[in-house]
């Protein structure tokens, strides 16, 4: 149902078209305040549409809406990441052997320096038994430690408890590099797959 209320329209003059609250539509030389939010059109004389406002969206359609621009922001950066793994996959290798390669490589270095963190280690923990022997005999013989020497023995406990720390990183270090290379390959495989898919496709077509 259309209801005109108002001023009779005229061909210089703008009108607006706007839904009542009992569903009726209704064109006016103006829009009330309380029908703002429902929105409206701005109309010529022939029903032609100048421009829509929309309805203002509830505080919970607001927030569904601020939600779906973040799952899309989102989404949209997921791509951007996934897109930039593959270009540096099919930039760095030309099979998933060389991945594998470059997995053991990577995972032999890591034991190295985990190695040499406990080759250092150990001497270090001999050189506090050496200082704390040293103390202890001092001791015995009734005489005082050197403050020099105390501060040596705080000193090589706090390059243990450091050393140790760096051994457990590298420790972790292996497994976290292990898996990322095997995304690498399970990516590259997947890459490859979708290219000898593309050119089984268009081979018939070439010929």
């Amino acid at each position: 149902m259309l209801m005109i209320v108002g001023a009779p329209l005229s061909a210089e003059t703008l009108y607006y078209r706007y839904p009542s609250t009992n569903g009726t539509v209704v064109i006016d030389s103006s829009v009330p305040p309380d029908a703002v939010p429902r929105g409206y059109d701005v109309i010529r004389i022939d029903g032609s549409v100048v421009k829509t406002v929309p309805p203002r969206l509830s505080e919970a359609e607001l927030k569904a809406r601020a939600l779906e621009l973040e799952v899309a922001a989102a989404r949209a950066e997921a791509d951007a990441k996934t897109r930039k793994w593959d270009e540096s996959l099919l930039l760095r290798y030309s099979s998933v052997q060389d991945i594998e390669v470059a997995k053991v490589r990577a995972l032999n270095d890591i034991k190295v320096r985990i190695s040499i963190l406990k080759s250092n280690l150990s001497t270090i923990k001999q050189q506090i038994l050496k200082n704390q022997s040293e103390a202890a005999e001092l001791e015995r013989r009734g005489q005082d430690v050197p403050e020099a020497l105390m501060e040596t023995l705080a000193s090589l406990r706090r390059e243990v408890t450091t050393t140790e720390q760096h051994i457990n990183s590298r420790t972790l270090e292996l497994d976290s590099v292990a898996n990322n290379y095997e995304r690498d390959k399970a990516r590259f495989a997947h890459l490859q797959e979708q290219v000898e898919k593309r050119m089984q496709y268009y081979a018939p077509r070439n010929k």
